[in-house]
């Protein structure tokens, strides 16, 4: 009997000891890597590598928009217990309530990871750091910063808090900009306190820089002439571009209201939109050129070309036409000089119904202009009642149809270059590399830059935009606004675009200022008042920086002392 419960003793313990063995020796050598992946998920995490968003440049490679290193501050809520001193440190150095910050991390004790701050500064994790407090993490990612501020925000816009881009060149040039994050392994105690890294799973790729056409120079100017030209007038808004001839590259591109980009508290969608490239508005007189163009074109009229202005009014069915005063008989090229309703409707009506939709079309005024710039509206003419007279005739002095100025920059663009239209672009070096287009003859084109200077003459209507030294081409325009019940007679814009040098223009830019208000009682406000003397400062800086005003200055004074 004895032997026998000796023997079921050994048995039974062999039993279980070769049971154990096996046990172990299946989780040592059939289960050992899964056991080895299990463990290492406990004490090896994936870490993300931050990456450093490219610059935005100027043409001089002057910083319009940079990212600098910030930290983000976490814990994991499930293995850390911070007492309530502890909370109120961290809630002080952050800037936090120390009440909501311990229910947050109360509430979150069933999760593993919790984010308690985002883009602090440097000296709030060395702040931080001094507190040595088991499972804070401090992780480095970047902010982005403007150092032009509200100087150039409509141009860079801005990112989200994520660093991706959300406004202007941020958002249309995001995946070229933004780079790509890139990962590692590391190995992290109970308390998440980092031990070693152990490998890189994959490297991180920098953003790459963008270099844009803008000169900041004469962007500072562009901003701050808008600026004064708003509150001298009382103004709602302004706007100026600002384009390089030669190249189609935007020098300036400002609007007024303004925003800063650095101020993420204080933004309103009034003073963030790029109006250059959003607002519509009627033209104006500055469709006047391209119909003198399309008159050119017909074979019918010259510049010299006489038209009967007289009495001043004209009847075209039951709509009443006026100009200012009764000019009489007129040249083409006086009805641009004293921008003649009158003049400028009988000539559209002389013309094929059809002629001011092909020119409408050619100069671009309803196609997308492309520049690179987020939010283009489109021009908009649906010519559907073209056959109809007063459309015609109304069209001829610009009213009728909507264009951007982005879309005037373009159209006149096109004069500038003798009648090739040539592709706008916000980049220094544009990729896209979009071939020039003749789309009217160099013969028309030079006639109407010629009889364009003589709007900046001096009968002109802007003789204020006249530089010394310099023939200047341009146009003005006063444009009564829309309201509710028909069109206002105190409500306007005040439109000037114009040319530097007249004959071979190096500079173009493009001046909206939307109701200025008269400074005194009895003042009139026109494009020639308000909106050409702009063109004048901005377009004389240019002409400085790029050496031309120097050179023609001293080219003058020895004239003179040789003929003294």
């Amino acid at each position: 009997m004895i032997d026998s419960r000796h023997r079921f003793a050994v048995v039974s313990f062999l039993a279980w000891f070769l049971v154990l063995v096996g046990f172990h020796g299946y989780y040592a050598v059939v289960d050992r890597y899964f056991l080895q992946d299990k463990g290492k998920l406990r004490t090896e995490k994936s870490q993300e590598i931050s990456v450093q968003r490219g610059q935005i440049l100027d043409r001089q490679n002057e910083p319009m928009a940079i990212s600098t290193p910030v930290v983000a501050v976490s814990i994991n809520p499930s293995q850390v217990s911070f007492t309530d001193s502890e909370v109120r440190a961290v809630a002080q150095i952050l800037r936090l309530d120390p009440d909501g910050l311990a229910s947050r991390i109360a509430n979150a004790k069933h999760r593993s990871y919790l984010r308690l701050a985002r883009r602090q500064p440097v000296s709030t994790a060395l702040a931080l750091q001094q507190l040595q407090l088991d499972g804070l993490n401090i992780t480095t990612e970047y902010r982005r910063y403007y150092p032009m501020g509200s100087v150039t925000a409509h141009i860079t816009g801005i990112t989200d808090i994520d660093e991706q881009g959300a406004e202007g060149l941020e958002k249309s040039f995001n995946e070229h900009l933004k780079g790509e994050s890139g990962h590692r392994r590391v190995t992290r105690d109970r308390q998440g306190r980092l031990i070693r890294d152990v490998r890189y799973v994959n490297l991180p790729k920098f953003g790459r820089d963008l270099l844009t056409s803008i000169d900041s120079r004469l962007q500072f100017l562009a901003q701050h002439e808008l600026k004064q030209v708003v509150d001298e007038f009382d103004a709602e808004a302004a706007t100026l571009i600002l384009l390089d001839v030669s190249s189609g590259g935007i020098l300036a591109m400002a609007n007024e209201p303004t925003y800063n980009p650095n101020d993420t508290t204080f933004r309103h969608w009034s003073s963030m939109r790029n109006r250059s490239v959003t607002d519509r508005l009627e033209p104006g007189s500055t469709f006047k050129p391209f119909v003198a163009l399309a008159a050119l074109e017909s074979g019918r009229y010259q510049p010299h070309t006489e038209v009967d202005t007289s009495p001043g009014w004209w009847v075209v069915r039951y709509k009443t036409i006026e100009d200012p005063v009764d000019y009489g008989v007129l040249t083409l090229r006086e009805i641009l000089v004293k921008s003649s309703q009158v003049g400028m409707s009988k000539v559209a009506l002389d013309l094929p119904e059809r002629t001011l939709l092909s020119i409408h079309r050619r100069a671009g005024f309803q196609d997308p202009v492309v520049t690179g710039l987020p939010g283009e509206a489109l021009g908009e003419l649906s010519g559907d009642d073209i056959e109809d007279e007063i459309t015609r005739a109304t069209m001829a002095y610009g009213y009728g149809f909507s264009v951007t100025p982005l879309h005037l920059a373009q159209a006149y663009l096109t004069l500038a270059t003798g009648g090739v239209k040539r592709q706008i672009s916000i980049l220094l070096d544009d990729e896209r590399d979009i071939p020039d287009e003749r789309v009217f003859s160099e013969q028309h084109s030079r006639q109407v830059l010629n009889m364009l200077s003589g709007v900046v003459g001096v009968t002109g209507t802007a003789s204020a935009a006249q530089i010394e030294g310099f023939t200047v081409a341009g146009k003005t325009g006063t444009v009564r606004k829309l309201k509710d019940h028909g069109y206002s007679d105190r409500h306007h814009f005040t439109l000037f675009v114009g040319m530097v040098p007249a004959d071979y223009p190096k500079f173009l830019g493009v001046v909206v200022v939307d109701t200025p208000r008269p400074r005194t009682p009895g003042e009139k406000v026109s494009g020639g008042s308000v909106s050409a003397p702009l063109f004048k400062r901005i377009a004389t800086r240019a002409l400085q920086l790029r050496g031309e005003l120097e050179s023609q200055v001293s080219n003058v004074d020895s004239v003179e002392d040789n003929a003294a």
